[in-house]
């Protein structure tokens, strides 16, 4: 008995030891220069911390501390503060394919948000052109035709973190984040694909976010206050006007991050945030906010003095139900069922066109092999026995409403009937990102062309007596997202062409363009929704340049529009 004792205790003082020796991640702040302090807190034997990585920017300095370690380093002589390094997430979420807009398969389509915000009109005087934009996210796709000619370099925060052995220097996509926000801003005018808001900016990539494994990405604080000095060091070198997009936040104010957001803003940088999301389905935190008409607070950076903070509205210009609000949202962007660049390959197309030519927009399901059909289709119910299945389903393609059995059951009730194809359509106005099966049991087995539509487009189909449909569901280099993420580079690009027009005007003064000449939505005036309104580029552009944008001759400036 006496030896078992000895062990249980000899067990928990290993235990005990363990959890006092597990580090975290720490921001600390120091009272001179990080290194300096550094060296000093090497000599004082105060506890410094493993993996140090010291800042330029900001008086502060990572390091990896046990929690006993950070409590005792507040005491030192040098130290300001210690914080934790928090999680930033990325604010974009695929869109439900109901409202996703159609890509033309040949040539290319402009995104209804570079429309909405009347960037076609500004084109006729600038592109963007000379102006340096900065994307803080997931990196790039480097090798997407609409993003090459843009893309002038970057920096990968992640490069030479033993964390992250496999990364290389190239800021590199790994989620497709990224690759859709900076086909917002800068996606080439080329006949191909979509067309960004400004297509001449020099595009700039900086990864400071990662896939976290689960269909999202995320990122430290650390990782941003490096990406934000990598930009301060390249205006520093290069010179010219910068602007920084980032799509991406955290509900908690860090020390460090704001300091670094303030020195940017002081080097005469444009800093544009995402103002977070509140949508049940992302993978960031909803932030309370601190009254009762601010239940969803605005995320961090975007919630800092002087940066851009972007609501996200959508093609009818309502407020996103999932845009975060409050007194610091500075303006509003599209950013619901945006069609942009994605990692090549990663996106999908979906739909089902009839012989009398209508097309509905599909969502092809998780498990559907890619590829196109054409055939006569056949209302089959619910599909939930053999007994719903007509035998002219033999051969054709079979139309199913959702509902009563899973949709792996309907689809092998199909298959049984001979079908060589299904539509499945919504019983209600739910989203359609069906999934075929997760039973191990299916492993292997080979599914038809399955797709998706809306309840009200899967009746408008029956109800077309159309003699065929054709189902396409194949891969793609663009997708539709939604988010505050994706109306934050509309504001960023449309930031670039106002200051392209007015290059010697300061950061400060584009900024108060933007603000003081959004189209007003909502109650009349700011408000904690859409901020000042919509971005109008061209009324900021004429607010500082009429000569560059003259007005049209007949009816007002495009773009404005209010109550």
């Amino acid at each position: 008995m006496r030896r078992l004792v000895l062990v249980a205790v000899a067990l928990l003082s290993s235990t005990a030891a363990f959890a006092a020796s597990t580090t975290h991640s720490y921001l600390i702040g120091t009272k001179h220069p990080a290194a300096v302090s550094v060296a000093r807190m090497h000599g004082d034997d105060s506890p410094v911390g493993r993996n140090v990585e010291t800042f330029g920017i900001v008086d502060a300095y990572r390091a990896d501390l046990t929690d006993d370690e950070a409590i005792a380093l507040r005491n030192s002589a040098e130290v300001r503060y210690v914080e934790p390094d928090i999680e930033h997430h990325a604010f974009g979420l695929p869109s439900s394919p109901a409202s996703n807009q159609l890509r033309n398969t040949v040539g290319q389509t402009l995104p209804y948000g570079v429309k909405m915000i009347d960037a076609p009109t500004v084109w006729k005087t600038t592109r963007g052109d000379a102006i340096n934009v900065a994307v803080l996210d997931t990196g790039i796709d480097l090798t997407h035709p609409d993003l090459q000619s843009a893309y002038a370099g970057g920096f990968n925060t992640y490069f030479g973190d033993k964390a992250f052995p496999k990364e290389t220097s190239d800021p590199i996509d790994d989620e497709g984040h990224g690759t859709h926000v900076a086909g917002t801003i800068a996606a080439t005018d080329n006949n191909i694909g979509v067309v960004g808001v400004a297509p001449g900016v020099r595009l700039y990539s900086v990864r400071v976010l990662h896939s976290d494994g689960n269909g999202s990405a995320t990122g430290p604080t650390s990782k941003i206050v490096a990406g934000i000095q990598w930009v301060v060091q390249q205006k520093q070198a290069k010179g010219g006007n910068w602007i920084i997009s980032m799509s991406l936040g955290a509900c908690a104010p860090s020390t460090t991050e704001g300091n670094a957001i303030a020195n940017a803003i002081n080097a005469g940088i444009l800093v544009v945030a995402a103002s977070g999301n509140h949508d049940s389905t992302t993978a960031a935190t909803a932030c309370t906010g601190s009254s009762d008409d601010n239940v969803y607070g605005v995320s961090y950076p975007a919630a800092f003095p002087g940066v851009i903070a972007v609501a996200a509205v959508d093609s009818a210009v309502n407020i996103a139900d999932f845009s975060n609000f409050g007194p610091e949202v500075s303006i509003a962007g599209p950013g619901v069922s945006v069609l942009s660049t994605v990692i090549l390959g990663t996106g999908t197309v979906a739909a089902v066109s009839t012989s009398n030519g209508k097309t509905f927009t599909a969502n092809a399901l998780t498990g559907s092999p890619f590829g196109t059909l054409t055939g006569t289709f056949v209302d089959c119910g619910l599909g939930a026995t053999a007994s719903d299945f007509p035998a002219s389903v033999s051969g054709n393609i079979a139309l199913i409403k959702r509902g009563d059995v899973t949709f792996a059951t309907k689809v092998k009730n199909a298959q049984a009937a001979g079908a060589t194809a299904v539509i499945i359509y919504n019983k209600d106005a739910s989203d359609l990102s069906f999934t075929l099966t997760a039973d191990p049991a299916d492993d292997g087995h080979v599914w038809p062309i399955t797709v998706a539509v809306s309840l009200n487009d899967g009746l408008a189909l029956l109800a077309s007596h159309a003699s065929s449909v054709t189902i396409a569901a194949t891969k793609d280099d663009y997708a539709n997202y939604s988010g505050t993420s994706m109306a934050t580079p509309h504001v960023a690009a449309a930031a670039a062409l106002v200051w392209s027009a007015v290059p010697s005007a300061s950061a400060a003064t584009i900024r108060d363009a933007l603000l003081t000449t959004a189209s007003d939505f909502g109650t009349p005036g700011f408000d904690n929704l859409f901020g000042n309104g919509l971005v109008n580029p061209f009324a900021a552009g004429r607010k500082l340049n009429p000569a560059a944008f003259p007005l049209p001759s007949v009816g007002r400036a495009p773009g404005r529009r209010g109550h």
